[in-house]
């Protein structure tokens, strides 16, 4: 129906004005985004899945690009003054927007998308990085390794702090070894996987089998050194990417990564930007105080498995 009162509308040259229409309503059709970069993994596809449905229902989206906290919470100031009906945020490494969201939450919807949830009205939909470092180390273990290092993101970012807790926590329950030389906090760079992988595997004697990245990027660094060592993939080293982008489908070998369900991402979000402000917690539950705690939703993702972490010997 929304599609047939579109082409009716273009047909006759009609266009909304969503301004004018604000005046006469609460109401905006109006969705704000706001993500540190628009070709950063994450927030690419997170953007290629959100726009369409949002226009699927007759919805504009307004997007907010900011790489750090003050951007970001100038982009949300700017989005809140539009009156926009409902706010999605993907808070910056290291960005703390408690502050700025909670001047919000009270009349606005706001879902933050991962993340540490530090303003009680914002309702969080998040990737369960346990449930993702299991599904890597389990896999890896069941090809018959005995050690893996593991390049982690961003030292600033919760999830890269959360991720890298995880992995050491399941390395030691599927009884695999590594090195607190091995396991490095970094920039999600192809450089810094390149650089980190001449390190580690041009010249000690003892090296890891498998190089799990938090992030495509890495993995691909990896393996161009790799590559200039004469080391293979997967004949001699695993190698697992994080965020499953298009560079783990264009690599050779292909690339193992983990892969975010960005549909039910989107669907969570907008499930809980419709139920209101705090998610709608305001009439159903409590925390203890008598203060009002958001919905935290936490999804699992899926480990694509493809060459590069398959053991040929």
């Amino acid at each position: 129906i929304a599609r047939r009162v579109r082409e009716a509308a273009k047909q006759l040259g009609y266009s909304v004005n969503y301004a004018a229409s604000a005046l006469r309503s609460d109401v905006t059709k109006t969705i704000g985004l706001v993500i540190p970069s628009a070709t950063e993994p994450f927030s690419a596809q997170l953007l290629d899945e959100i726009e369409p449905t949002i226009d699927t229902e007759s919805q504009q989206l307004l997007l907010g690009i900011g790489a750090t906290q003050e951007a970001q919470a100038e982009r949300i100031e700017s989005l809140a003054n539009r009156h926009v009906d409902g706010l999605i945020v993907v808070p910056a490494a290291g960005a703390d927007l408690a502050g700025t969201l909670n001047q919000y939450a009270n009349t606005l919807p706001i879902v933050q998308i991962c993340g540490r949830q530090t303003a009680p009205r914002v309702s969080v939909v998040g990737i369960d990085e346990n449930a993702a470092m299991e599904a890597i180390v389990k896999h890896l273990a069941e090809q018959g390794i005995a050690s893996a290092a593991y390049m982690a993101g961003n030292e600033l970012s919760f999830e890269s702090a959360e991720l890298f807790a995880t992995f050491h926590t399941h390395m030691r329950t599927y009884g695999l070894a590594t090195s607190e030389n091995w396991n490095q906090f970094g920039e999600r760079t192809v450089q810094r996987g390149f650089d980190c992988a001449m390190r580690l595997f041009n010249g000690p004697l003892v090296q890891p089998e498998a190089v799990v990245c938090a992030d495509d990027a890495i993995a691909f660094g990896v393996m161009v050194a790799f590559d200039a060592l004469g080391i293979r993939v997967p004949e001699d080293v695993l190698v697992v990417g994080y965020h499953d982008s298009a560079i783990a489908r264009t690599t050779m070998p292909r690339l193992t990564s983990v892969r975010a369900p960005f549909e039910r991402i989107v669907s969570e979000c907008l499930r809980l930007l419709a139920s209101g402000p705090a998610g709608g917690a305001a009439e159903t539950a409590a925390a203890p105080g008598g203060s009002v705690r958001a919905p935290r939703v936490m999804l699992a993702p899926q480990l694509i498995v493809r060459d590069s972490s398959v053991f040929r010997r």
